[in-house]
């Protein structure tokens, strides 16, 4: 196999991949295409190629008209922050501030990277079918989120050609930046501290890698601290219209419970509704736990209290992730955990 060359100056080309690999342009465009298969290049061929690209540090790309910022194109960087219709989008201001100020300083050097942002979006389950995604032909960098068993699935099975990092997913050969998976009991213990005892989980379909750890590890820590699992109220998606109506089916059915803990702070504000429109008052009745993906959180009537980690701590770790990886093409994934945050309002105050 032979011995990919050193990273040549300026931007890295298909021809400098091809040298460094000894083998045909040709091959390099199919492989980094992502349409090996079709070519009948063999796997070792494929794996030689993609080694040399990322050791070399190669990048799609991108049209430059696209790209036209008054900078030189081999340094311009298209992020993509990617993420499911069904979900928040507050993330993707605190990704945008990151990356602003992981800038500043460093437009006096002529030889900086410059960034532009956009948001791409899917239908969860669906990440496979992005255009561009394989092939790099829209974006050469990308941080996604939000993606569910299946997204989650196909990326384990995917070569990306541009660096990327996962937020909230722990998927291998990818550096991802994830909560602390004690998030969900963490919130069943706030809420045994307000004392409350009938207990319930609000989550909903389709589920992801965090709802399901939320959700698992309040159920585990509420049973060991009471000797009985919590009930579960199931939506039939994450929006906060689904959960209103699965909080309101709840209650319709004459179950009752006194603290309730819903894995987005979507959900809750659903559950707001159903509980204010049953005449429960919050926290008097039922106390109210989210997770704090909502920056309006803490203007909710009333304000509420949130167990989860800071989305600019996810912004700033996920930004930092993925300029390491440009500017050390080849360097091994991290995984970077962040903290609990907790912030308690007037939802888990006993009236």
């Amino acid at each position: 196999m032979p011995k990919p060359q050193r990273k040549p100056a300026g931007r890295v080309t298909v021809r400098d991949v091809a040298k460094g690999a000894g083998v045909s342009v040709g091959a390099v465009s199919s492989v980094l295409s992502n349409r090996h298969v079709e070519r009948r290049i063999s796997m070792e061929t494929v794996e030689n190629i993609r080694a040399v690209a990322l050791k070399l540090g190669y990048l799609p790309n991108i049209s430059a008209r696209r790209l036209r910022s008054g900078t030189s194109q081999k340094h311009n960087i298209l992020i993509a922050f990617v993420t499911s219709y069904e979900a928040p989008l507050s993330l993707a201001s605190h990704l945008i501030y990151s990356l602003r100020q992981s800038m500043i300083g460093r437009r006096q050097d002529p030889e900086a990277m410059s960034f532009s942002l956009m948001v791409e979006m899917f239908s969860a389950g669906q990440l496979k079918d992005m255009p561009g995604l394989l092939t790099g032909d829209h974006f050469n960098a990308a941080i996604i989120t939000n993606t569910t068993p299946e997204d989650d699935l196909f990326l384990s099975r995917a070569h990306l050609p541009f660096p990327v990092v996962l937020v909230n997913r722990a998927i291998p050969r990818y550096s991802c930046v994830v909560e602390d998976p004690t998030v969900g009991g963490r919130a069943g213990a706030t809420l045994l501290r307000s004392k409350r005892r009938n207990l319930a989980v609000l989550h909903g379909r389709p589920i992801t890698q965090t709802t399901a750890e939320r959700t698992g590890n309040f159920i585990r820590s509420v049973t060991e601290q009471l000797g009985r699992p919590p009930l579960e109220i199931i939506a039939d998606n994450l929006s906060e219209a689904a959960a209103a109506e699965a909080m309101a089916r709840f209650l319709k059915r004459g179950d009752k419970i006194d603290g309730l803990y819903a894995v987005t702070d979507g959900m809750a504000l659903g559950a707001y509704h159903a509980l204010k429109g049953y005449g429960l008052e919050i926290p008097r009745d039922v106390a109210v736990v989210g997770t704090g993906d909502y920056d309006i959180s803490g203007f909710f009537d009333p304000p509420l209290s949130v167990v989860g980690v800071e989305r600019s701590k996810l912004g700033e770790e996920a930004c930092r992730l993925l300029l390491r990886q440009l500017e050390q093409p080849g360097v091994a994934p991290l995984k970077v955990e962040i903290p609990v945050h907790i912030i308690l309002r007037a939802s888990t105050e006993r009236g």
